[in-house]
């Protein structure tokens, strides 16, 4: 499962991601935690990066995400995991998705266990 993978690669706690399915995992896996844990019911809106067509658009997304449910409802939100997550999401290149990267983001979506409350 790509969640242990990445889970496990996490814990080294390396300065970047340099795999798009692995970047992908990272950024849709934390966005869905983010909002379940301050507005549970509205993480539909993770769904939104299947429409971007590059991993900036994706990172917009992310930051939309962080200012509207990574406030005071949001108990992590001084965490070091959040803070480690949200560097990795922000230091991923530009590049293009691919239909294949957009099923992924589906995929991954569908995932229930959250790196953020897992990596140590």
């Amino acid at each position: 499962m790509i969640y242990d993978e990445i889970s496990e690669k996490l814990k080294g706690h390396p300065a970047q991601i340099n795999d798009l399915a692995e970047w992908l995992f990272v950024t849709i896996n934390t966005m869905k935690a983010i909002v379940m844990s301050s507005a549970k019911g509205q993480e539909q809106i993770v769904l939104d990066a299947i429409k971007c067509g590059s991993t900036q658009e994706i990172q917009q997304i992310y930051d939309r995400i962080q200012g509207l449910y990574g406030r005071e409802g949001f108990s992590y939100r001084n965490h070091p995991n959040y803070y480690y997550l949200s560097s990795l999401v922000a230091r991923y290149p530009e590049q293009q998705l691919t239909e294949a990267d957009k099923k992924r983001i589906r995929d991954y979506y569908n995932t229930d266990v959250y790196l953020l409350y897992e990596i140590g």
